[in-house]
Protein backbone atom coordinates (compact mmCIF):
# COMPACT_ATOMS: atom_id res chain seq x y z
CA UNK A 1 0.00 0.00 0.00
CA UNK A 2 1.25 3.49 -0.81
CA UNK A 3 0.37 6.93 0.46
CA UNK A 4 0.46 10.26 -1.34
CA UNK A 5 1.75 13.05 0.90
CA UNK A 6 1.71 16.71 -0.14
CA UNK A 7 5.24 18.04 0.17
CA UNK A 8 3.85 21.25 1.64
CA UNK A 9 2.37 19.14 4.48
CA UNK A 10 5.76 17.60 5.19
CA UNK A 11 7.36 21.03 5.28
CA UNK A 12 4.64 22.16 7.66
CA UNK A 13 5.06 19.29 10.12
CA UNK A 14 7.58 21.06 12.39
CA UNK A 15 5.23 24.04 12.72
CA UNK A 16 3.36 22.00 15.31
CA UNK A 17 6.55 21.82 17.36
CA UNK A 18 6.23 25.56 18.17
CA UNK A 19 9.94 26.14 17.89
CA UNK A 20 13.17 25.30 16.05
CA UNK A 21 13.30 21.65 15.13
CA UNK A 22 16.25 19.48 14.16
CA UNK A 23 13.71 17.10 12.67
CA UNK A 24 12.90 19.80 10.08
CA UNK A 25 16.47 19.57 8.82
CA UNK A 26 16.34 15.77 8.83
CA UNK A 27 13.11 15.73 6.84
CA UNK A 28 14.24 18.27 4.24
CA UNK A 29 17.64 16.61 3.79
CA UNK A 30 16.06 13.21 3.45
CA UNK A 31 13.63 14.37 0.80
CA UNK A 32 16.31 16.15 -1.21
CA UNK A 33 18.64 13.12 -1.20
CA UNK A 34 16.24 10.21 -1.05
CA UNK A 35 13.22 11.26 -3.09
CA UNK A 36 14.42 9.94 -6.44
CA UNK A 37 16.21 6.86 -5.15
CA UNK A 38 13.26 5.87 -2.93
CA UNK A 39 10.84 6.07 -5.84
CA UNK A 40 13.21 4.14 -8.07
CA UNK A 41 13.91 1.38 -5.52
CA UNK A 42 10.25 0.86 -4.60
CA UNK A 43 8.83 1.40 -8.08
CA UNK A 44 6.75 4.35 -6.94
CA UNK A 45 5.58 7.37 -8.85
CA UNK A 46 5.54 11.05 -8.15
CA UNK A 47 2.11 12.61 -8.04
CA UNK A 48 3.52 15.86 -9.43
CA UNK A 49 5.64 18.64 -8.04
CA UNK A 50 3.31 19.05 -5.03
CA UNK A 51 3.08 15.37 -4.01
CA UNK A 52 5.47 12.54 -3.27
CA UNK A 53 4.18 8.95 -3.00
CA UNK A 54 5.75 6.67 -0.39
CA UNK A 55 4.84 3.30 1.09
CA UNK A 56 2.43 3.05 4.01
CA UNK A 57 5.19 1.46 6.07
CA UNK A 58 7.54 4.38 5.37
CA UNK A 59 4.77 6.85 6.13
CA UNK A 60 4.11 5.30 9.54
CA UNK A 61 7.84 5.22 10.29
CA UNK A 62 7.92 8.94 9.59
CA UNK A 63 4.99 9.58 11.94
CA UNK A 64 6.39 7.37 14.70
CA UNK A 65 9.67 9.27 14.54
CA UNK A 66 7.67 12.46 14.72
CA UNK A 67 5.89 11.19 17.84
CA UNK A 68 9.21 11.11 19.69
CA UNK A 69 9.88 14.71 18.71
CA UNK A 70 6.37 15.93 19.49
CA UNK A 71 6.48 14.41 22.96
CA UNK A 72 9.00 17.15 23.84
CA UNK A 73 6.64 19.98 22.86
CA UNK A 74 5.19 21.97 25.74
CA UNK A 75 1.49 21.26 26.13
CA UNK A 76 -0.98 24.14 26.16
CA UNK A 77 -2.96 24.65 29.36
CA UNK A 78 -6.62 25.53 29.08
CA UNK A 79 -8.78 27.41 31.56
CA UNK A 80 -12.47 27.60 32.33
CA UNK A 81 -12.52 31.31 31.54
CA UNK A 82 -10.80 30.80 28.19
CA UNK A 83 -13.26 28.09 27.19
CA UNK A 84 -16.18 30.23 28.33
CA UNK A 85 -15.12 33.23 26.26
CA UNK A 86 -14.06 31.27 23.21
CA UNK A 87 -17.17 29.09 22.98
CA UNK A 88 -19.77 31.79 23.63
CA UNK A 89 -22.15 32.00 20.63
CA UNK A 90 -20.16 29.47 18.55
CA UNK A 91 -20.12 29.63 14.77
CA UNK A 92 -18.55 27.52 12.04
CA UNK A 93 -15.48 29.73 12.25
CA UNK A 94 -15.29 29.00 16.00
CA UNK A 95 -15.42 25.27 15.30
CA UNK A 96 -12.66 25.45 12.69
CA UNK A 97 -10.41 27.42 15.06
CA UNK A 98 -11.05 24.86 17.78
CA UNK A 99 -10.45 22.00 15.34
CA UNK A 100 -7.12 23.52 14.27
CA UNK A 101 -6.08 23.76 17.92
CA UNK A 102 -7.00 20.12 18.61
CA UNK A 103 -5.24 18.98 15.45
CA UNK A 104 -2.04 20.56 16.83
CA UNK A 105 -2.49 19.87 20.54
CA UNK A 106 -3.89 16.34 20.77
CA UNK A 107 -1.00 14.62 18.94
CA UNK A 108 1.39 16.22 21.44
CA UNK A 109 -0.67 14.92 24.35
CA UNK A 110 -1.06 11.47 22.79
CA UNK A 111 2.68 11.27 22.15
CA UNK A 112 3.47 12.05 25.78
CA UNK A 113 0.98 9.42 26.98
CA UNK A 114 2.66 6.78 24.84
CA UNK A 115 6.12 7.90 26.02
CA UNK A 116 5.12 7.41 29.66
CA UNK A 117 5.06 3.65 29.17
CA UNK A 118 7.75 3.42 26.48
CA UNK A 119 10.31 5.02 28.81
CA UNK A 120 9.13 3.13 31.89
CA UNK A 121 11.28 0.34 33.40
CA UNK A 122 10.85 -3.11 31.90
CA UNK A 123 9.05 -4.50 34.95
CA UNK A 124 6.13 -2.16 34.37
CA UNK A 125 5.56 -3.18 30.75
CA UNK A 126 2.83 -5.74 31.29
CA UNK A 127 0.42 -6.57 28.50
CA UNK A 128 -2.35 -4.16 29.65
CA UNK A 129 0.12 -1.25 29.73
CA UNK A 130 1.44 -2.20 26.28
CA UNK A 131 -2.13 -2.14 24.95
CA UNK A 132 -2.63 1.35 26.36
CA UNK A 133 0.57 2.61 24.73
CA UNK A 134 -0.53 1.11 21.41
CA UNK A 135 -3.93 2.81 21.73
CA UNK A 136 -2.37 6.24 22.13
CA UNK A 137 0.07 5.69 19.29
CA UNK A 138 -2.85 4.74 17.04
CA UNK A 139 -4.72 7.88 18.09
CA UNK A 140 -1.59 9.89 17.27
CA UNK A 141 -1.34 8.29 13.83
CA UNK A 142 -5.03 8.94 13.13
CA UNK A 143 -4.66 12.67 13.67
CA UNK A 144 -1.28 13.12 12.00
CA UNK A 145 -2.54 11.24 8.95
CA UNK A 146 -5.20 13.84 8.23
CA UNK A 147 -4.75 17.36 6.89
CA UNK A 148 -5.36 20.32 9.15
CA UNK A 149 -9.12 20.93 9.26
CA UNK A 150 -10.08 24.13 7.47
CA UNK A 151 -13.61 23.48 6.21
CA UNK A 152 -16.92 22.22 7.58
CA UNK A 153 -16.33 18.80 6.01
CA UNK A 154 -12.84 18.41 7.45
CA UNK A 155 -14.07 19.55 10.89
CA UNK A 156 -16.80 16.91 10.69
CA UNK A 157 -14.14 14.33 9.80
CA UNK A 158 -12.14 15.39 12.87
CA UNK A 159 -15.23 14.96 15.06
CA UNK A 160 -15.67 11.45 13.70
CA UNK A 161 -12.06 10.64 14.63
CA UNK A 162 -12.51 12.13 18.11
CA UNK A 163 -15.63 10.06 18.73
CA UNK A 164 -13.72 6.93 17.72
CA UNK A 165 -10.89 7.89 20.06
CA UNK A 166 -13.35 8.43 22.91
CA UNK A 167 -14.77 4.94 22.41
CA UNK A 168 -11.31 3.37 22.06
CA UNK A 169 -9.85 5.07 25.14
CA UNK A 170 -12.87 4.25 27.30
CA UNK A 171 -11.06 0.98 28.10
CA UNK A 172 -7.99 2.71 29.54
CA UNK A 173 -9.07 2.72 33.20
CA UNK A 174 -9.96 -0.97 33.11
CA UNK A 175 -6.64 -1.80 31.46
CA UNK A 176 -4.72 0.29 34.00
CA UNK A 177 -6.51 -1.50 36.80
CA UNK A 178 -5.67 -4.88 35.27
CA UNK A 179 -2.04 -3.88 34.85
CA UNK A 180 -1.72 -2.68 38.44
CA UNK A 181 -3.44 -5.79 39.81
CA UNK A 182 -1.21 -8.04 37.70
CA UNK A 183 1.91 -6.33 39.05
CA UNK A 184 0.67 -6.55 42.63
CA UNK A 185 -0.57 -10.16 42.50
CA UNK A 186 1.81 -11.94 40.10
CA UNK A 187 5.02 -10.01 40.62
CA UNK A 188 4.83 -8.03 43.82
CA UNK A 189 6.13 -4.48 44.24
CA UNK A 190 8.83 -2.98 46.41
CA UNK A 191 8.11 0.32 48.17
CA UNK A 192 10.24 2.17 45.64
CA UNK A 193 8.48 0.51 42.70
CA UNK A 194 5.07 1.26 44.18
CA UNK A 195 6.00 4.93 44.56
CA UNK A 196 7.24 5.07 40.96
CA UNK A 197 4.04 3.43 39.71
CA UNK A 198 1.86 5.80 41.72
CA UNK A 199 3.64 8.88 40.33
CA UNK A 200 3.38 7.55 36.77
CA UNK A 201 -0.35 6.89 37.12
CA UNK A 202 -0.93 10.31 38.67
CA UNK A 203 0.74 12.00 35.70
CA UNK A 204 -0.91 9.75 33.14
CA UNK A 205 -4.45 10.06 34.51
CA UNK A 206 -4.22 13.79 35.12
CA UNK A 207 -3.17 14.26 31.50
CA UNK A 208 -5.95 11.93 30.39
CA UNK A 209 -8.48 14.19 32.11
CA UNK A 210 -7.07 17.15 30.17
CA UNK A 211 -7.36 15.34 26.86
CA UNK A 212 -10.93 14.33 27.69
CA UNK A 213 -11.86 17.92 28.60
CA UNK A 214 -10.71 19.55 25.37
CA UNK A 215 -12.11 16.70 23.27
CA UNK A 216 -15.52 16.76 24.97
CA UNK A 217 -15.62 20.55 24.76
CA UNK A 218 -15.08 20.56 21.00
CA UNK A 219 -17.64 17.82 20.38
CA UNK A 220 -20.19 19.69 22.51
CA UNK A 221 -19.49 22.94 20.64
CA UNK A 222 -19.97 21.06 17.38
CA UNK A 223 -23.37 19.84 18.58
CA UNK A 224 -24.26 23.40 19.66
CA UNK A 225 -23.55 24.73 16.17
CA UNK A 226 -25.39 21.89 14.44
CA UNK A 227 -28.38 21.57 16.79
CA UNK A 228 -28.49 24.98 18.46
CA UNK A 229 -27.04 26.21 21.75
CA UNK A 230 -28.20 24.67 25.00
CA UNK A 231 -29.33 27.43 27.32
CA UNK A 232 -26.80 28.10 30.06
CA UNK A 233 -24.05 26.00 28.49
CA UNK A 234 -20.91 26.71 26.49
CA UNK A 235 -20.13 23.33 25.04
CA UNK A 236 -19.85 20.94 27.99
CA UNK A 237 -19.29 23.83 30.42
CA UNK A 238 -22.31 24.66 32.58
CA UNK A 239 -22.19 28.42 33.22
CA UNK A 240 -24.38 28.05 36.30
CA UNK A 241 -23.36 24.65 37.56
CA UNK A 242 -25.18 23.85 40.82
CA UNK A 243 -23.17 21.56 43.11
CA UNK A 244 -26.35 20.90 45.10
CA UNK A 245 -28.21 19.57 42.07
CA UNK A 246 -25.27 17.54 40.77
CA UNK A 247 -24.52 15.97 44.15
CA UNK A 248 -28.17 15.23 44.84
CA UNK A 249 -28.30 13.33 41.57
CA UNK A 250 -25.06 11.52 42.44
CA UNK A 251 -26.43 10.55 45.87
CA UNK A 252 -29.63 9.16 44.35
CA UNK A 253 -27.56 7.09 41.91
CA UNK A 254 -25.34 5.69 44.67
CA UNK A 255 -28.32 5.03 46.93
CA UNK A 256 -29.85 2.88 44.20
CA UNK A 257 -26.54 1.02 43.78
CA UNK A 258 -26.27 0.44 47.52
CA UNK A 259 -29.78 -0.94 47.86
CA UNK A 260 -29.23 -3.24 44.90
CA UNK A 261 -25.91 -4.60 46.13
CA UNK A 262 -26.23 -4.55 49.92
CA UNK A 263 -29.98 -4.86 50.38
CA UNK A 264 -30.27 -1.58 52.28
CA UNK A 265 -28.95 1.95 52.16
CA UNK A 266 -28.54 4.99 54.37
CA UNK A 267 -30.45 8.13 53.58
CA UNK A 268 -28.73 11.35 52.60
CA UNK A 269 -29.21 15.04 53.15
CA UNK A 270 -27.85 17.92 51.06
CA UNK A 271 -27.57 21.22 52.93
CA UNK A 272 -25.60 24.43 53.22
CA UNK A 273 -25.39 27.06 50.47
CA UNK A 274 -27.79 25.32 48.11
CA UNK A 275 -28.12 28.30 45.77
CA UNK A 276 -24.41 28.46 44.86
CA UNK A 277 -23.69 28.26 41.13
CA UNK A 278 -20.47 28.78 39.15
CA UNK A 279 -19.00 27.89 35.73
CA UNK A 280 -17.76 24.31 35.89
CA UNK A 281 -17.99 20.89 34.29
CA UNK A 282 -20.84 18.97 36.01
CA UNK A 283 -19.34 15.64 34.95
CA UNK A 284 -16.28 16.28 37.14
CA UNK A 285 -18.33 17.09 40.24
CA UNK A 286 -20.60 14.12 39.59
CA UNK A 287 -17.64 11.72 39.32
CA UNK A 288 -16.05 13.02 42.53
CA UNK A 289 -19.38 12.91 44.34
CA UNK A 290 -20.18 9.36 43.23
CA UNK A 291 -16.80 8.00 44.30
CA UNK A 292 -16.89 9.65 47.72
CA UNK A 293 -20.53 8.73 48.30
CA UNK A 294 -19.96 5.09 47.32
CA UNK A 295 -17.30 4.84 50.02
CA UNK A 296 -19.53 6.57 52.58
CA UNK A 297 -22.66 4.55 51.82
CA UNK A 298 -20.85 1.22 51.92
CA UNK A 299 -18.92 2.06 55.10
CA UNK A 300 -22.11 3.26 56.81
CA UNK A 301 -24.01 0.06 56.02
CA UNK A 302 -21.11 -2.18 57.07
CA UNK A 303 -20.47 -0.27 60.30
CA UNK A 304 -24.19 -0.26 61.14
CA UNK A 305 -24.17 -4.06 61.34
CA UNK A 306 -22.47 -3.67 64.73
CA UNK A 307 -25.68 -2.12 66.06
CA UNK A 308 -28.31 -4.15 64.19
CA UNK A 309 -29.52 -5.76 67.43
CA UNK A 310 -30.26 -2.40 69.03
CA UNK A 311 -34.01 -1.90 68.91
CA UNK A 312 -33.87 1.87 68.43
CA UNK A 313 -30.95 1.95 66.01
CA UNK A 314 -31.42 3.58 62.62
CA UNK A 315 -28.81 3.75 59.89
CA UNK A 316 -27.52 7.33 60.01
CA UNK A 317 -27.77 9.62 56.99
CA UNK A 318 -24.79 10.60 54.88
CA UNK A 319 -24.45 14.38 54.88
CA UNK A 320 -23.47 16.55 51.92
CA UNK A 321 -22.69 20.14 52.93
CA UNK A 322 -21.95 22.90 50.40
CA UNK A 323 -20.26 26.19 51.23
CA UNK A 324 -18.89 29.18 49.33
CA UNK A 325 -16.25 31.66 50.49
CA UNK A 326 -17.26 35.26 50.99
CA UNK A 327 -14.65 36.35 48.43
CA UNK A 328 -16.27 34.14 45.78
CA UNK A 329 -12.97 32.29 45.27
CA UNK A 330 -13.83 28.72 46.20
CA UNK A 331 -16.75 26.36 46.39
CA UNK A 332 -16.33 23.85 49.22
CA UNK A 333 -18.07 20.50 49.59
CA UNK A 334 -18.03 18.25 52.63
CA UNK A 335 -19.32 14.66 52.50
CA UNK A 336 -19.58 13.23 56.00
CA UNK A 337 -20.59 9.76 57.16
CA UNK A 338 -20.79 7.69 60.34
CA UNK A 339 -19.18 4.63 58.87
CA UNK A 340 -16.65 4.02 61.62
CA UNK A 341 -13.79 6.06 60.16
CA UNK A 342 -10.44 4.97 58.74
CA UNK A 343 -7.67 3.70 61.05
CA UNK A 344 -4.90 6.30 61.21
CA UNK A 345 -2.26 3.85 59.97
CA UNK A 346 -4.31 3.27 56.80
CA UNK A 347 -5.24 6.87 56.05
CA UNK A 348 -2.39 7.40 53.58
CA UNK A 349 -2.99 4.04 51.91
CA UNK A 350 -6.41 5.09 50.58
CA UNK A 351 -4.69 7.33 48.01
CA UNK A 352 -2.68 4.45 46.55
CA UNK A 353 -3.74 2.82 43.29
CA UNK A 354 -2.41 -0.46 44.63
CA UNK A 355 -4.52 -0.43 47.79
CA UNK A 356 -8.11 -1.65 47.91
CA UNK A 357 -9.97 -4.10 50.13
CA UNK A 358 -12.36 -4.67 47.24
CA UNK A 359 -9.41 -5.79 45.16
CA UNK A 360 -8.47 -8.36 47.76
CA UNK A 361 -11.97 -9.82 47.72
CA UNK A 362 -11.98 -9.82 43.93
CA UNK A 363 -8.68 -11.70 43.81
CA UNK A 364 -9.98 -14.33 46.23
CA UNK A 365 -13.23 -14.77 44.28
CA UNK A 366 -12.18 -14.49 40.66
CA UNK A 367 -8.43 -14.01 40.29
CA UNK A 368 -6.85 -10.79 39.03
CA UNK A 369 -7.93 -11.27 35.40
CA UNK A 370 -11.64 -11.18 36.21
CA UNK A 371 -11.83 -8.45 38.82
CA UNK A 372 -14.27 -6.36 36.76
CA UNK A 373 -17.06 -8.58 38.12
CA UNK A 374 -16.66 -7.05 41.56
CA UNK A 375 -19.72 -5.30 43.02
CA UNK A 376 -20.65 -1.89 41.69
CA UNK A 377 -19.90 -0.14 45.00
CA UNK A 378 -16.41 -1.62 45.15
CA UNK A 379 -13.65 0.04 43.20
CA UNK A 380 -10.21 -1.30 42.33
CA UNK A 381 -8.15 1.36 44.05
CA UNK A 382 -8.70 4.11 41.47
CA UNK A 383 -11.74 5.88 42.92
CA UNK A 384 -10.15 8.15 45.53
CA UNK A 385 -6.85 8.96 43.79
CA UNK A 386 -8.67 9.67 40.52
CA UNK A 387 -11.21 11.84 42.35
CA UNK A 388 -8.33 13.84 43.80
CA UNK A 389 -6.95 14.35 40.29
CA UNK A 390 -10.35 15.57 39.07
CA UNK A 391 -10.54 18.01 41.98
CA UNK A 392 -7.00 19.24 41.36
CA UNK A 393 -7.34 19.53 37.60
CA UNK A 394 -8.39 23.19 37.73
CA UNK A 395 -6.44 23.95 40.90
CA UNK A 396 -8.79 22.52 43.56
CA UNK A 397 -8.16 20.03 46.35
CA UNK A 398 -9.55 16.86 47.92
CA UNK A 399 -8.65 15.88 51.48
CA UNK A 400 -9.90 13.33 53.99
CA UNK A 401 -10.38 13.56 57.73
CA UNK A 402 -11.25 10.61 59.93
CA UNK A 403 -12.50 10.25 63.49
CA UNK A 404 -11.68 6.72 64.61
CA UNK A 405 -14.76 4.71 65.51
CA UNK A 406 -17.12 7.46 64.35
CA UNK A 407 -16.80 8.30 60.66
CA UNK A 408 -15.02 10.05 57.81
CA UNK A 409 -15.35 13.49 56.24
CA UNK A 410 -14.14 14.30 52.73
CA UNK A 411 -13.44 17.93 51.89
CA UNK A 412 -13.49 19.11 48.27
CA UNK A 413 -12.44 22.62 47.29
CA UNK A 414 -13.06 23.81 43.73
CA UNK A 415 -11.89 27.06 42.16
CA UNK A 416 -14.88 29.28 41.53
CA UNK A 417 -12.91 31.75 39.41
CA UNK A 418 -9.79 31.40 37.30
CA UNK A 419 -9.48 27.61 37.27
CA UNK A 420 -6.50 26.69 35.03
CA UNK A 421 -5.45 23.22 33.93
CA UNK A 422 -2.48 21.97 35.95
CA UNK A 423 0.05 20.40 33.56
CA UNK A 424 3.41 18.81 34.30
CA UNK A 425 5.39 19.30 31.13
CA UNK A 426 7.48 16.71 29.32
CA UNK A 427 10.80 18.03 30.65
CA UNK A 428 9.49 17.66 34.22
CA UNK A 429 8.79 13.96 33.60
CA UNK A 430 11.74 12.90 31.46
CA UNK A 431 14.51 15.43 32.24
CA UNK A 432 17.38 13.25 31.10
CA UNK A 433 15.77 12.53 27.75
CA UNK A 434 14.65 16.13 27.30
CA UNK A 435 18.10 17.56 27.97
CA UNK A 436 20.00 15.07 25.80
CA UNK A 437 17.46 14.37 23.06
CA UNK A 438 19.02 14.27 19.59
CA UNK A 439 16.65 12.98 16.92
CA UNK A 440 18.22 10.48 14.56
CA UNK A 441 17.43 10.31 10.88
CA UNK A 442 14.14 8.35 11.04
CA UNK A 443 14.49 7.06 7.48
CA UNK A 444 17.75 5.18 7.64
CA UNK A 445 17.87 1.43 7.71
Amino acid sequence: MVVGIPTRSLRALPVAFKGPSRLRTALCRWYRIKRKSEMKDEGLKSGGKDTVTISRKRFEELLLAEATQMASVRQTSVSIELMRKFGKNPTLNTLIQSAEFLHRELPVRYAVRAKEFELAPSWIKTEPFKQISDMYIQCFLDLRSMDEPSTADSEERLCEILRNHKARLALVISLLSEGVTELRVKRGLTQREETFLHDLLDRFLSARIGTSVITAQHLALHDDVVNGNREGYVGALDLKCSPAEVLRDAAQTVQFMCEKEMGTSPGFVVKGHLDVTFPYFPAHIHYIGCELLKNSFRATVEHSKLFENDADFKIPDVEVVIGSSSQNEDVCIMIRDRGGGIPSHKLEDVWKYTHTTAGERAQEMYGYQNHRREGILAGMGFGLPLSRLYAGFFGGQLELGSLAGIGTAAYVRLKRLGGVEQIRQYEDRFPSLYNTFTPLNPFEG
